[in-house]
């Protein structure tokens, strides 16, 4: 099995959320990760937003700390670029029109990795009920199992 994260479960752990004792969980038991490029894009937003709204709730070396462990949770994932090739498939596959445009783009990520003969099934790993919806709907299986 092959699973697929999204930036919630990461965020959950990163921001020490009350569900992340469960996304770490889900992270140690999948030993394949992929994602788009986009996780690694909208992590990074994601912890520097958080960062700023605290206004100085942190001492200096938090968002540094959190960086530092972000990367090392990136560096486990095989990432897929958006491409103009990318863009086509997205755009030939009109089951994705339900989706919010990113959630679009980590499932159309997934169902393009589902398609190479060599991946085995992909189940999507993501803490989002609008993602969880629309995986099961697009037939993929997810981790948690109900949103």
């Amino acid at each position: 099995m092959i699973d697929y994260f999204d930036s919630s479960l990461l965020m959950a752990i990163l921001l020490e959320e009350d569900n992340r004792h469960e996304a770490k969980d889900i992270w140690e038991s999948n030993e394949i990760k992929v994602s788009s490029i986009l996780l690694r894009i909208e992590t990074n937003i994601s912890l520097l937003r958080f960062y700023n709204r605290q206004e100085g709730k942190f001492n200096g070396t938090w968002l540094s700390e959190k960086k530092e462990k972000l990367s090392e949770f990136l560096g486990e994932i095989f990432f897929t670029d958006i491409t103009d090739n990318f863009a086509n498939f997205m755009a030939c596959n009109d089951s994705l029109a339900k989706c919010k445009s990113l959630d679009a783009i980590h499932l159309a990520t997934a169902l393009k990795a589902q398609n190479n003969p060599n991946n085995g099934n992909i189940r999507i790993c993501s803490f989002d009920k609008n993602m969880l919806t629309a995986a099961k709907e697009l037939g993929f299986e997810t981790n948690p199992v109900n949103p």
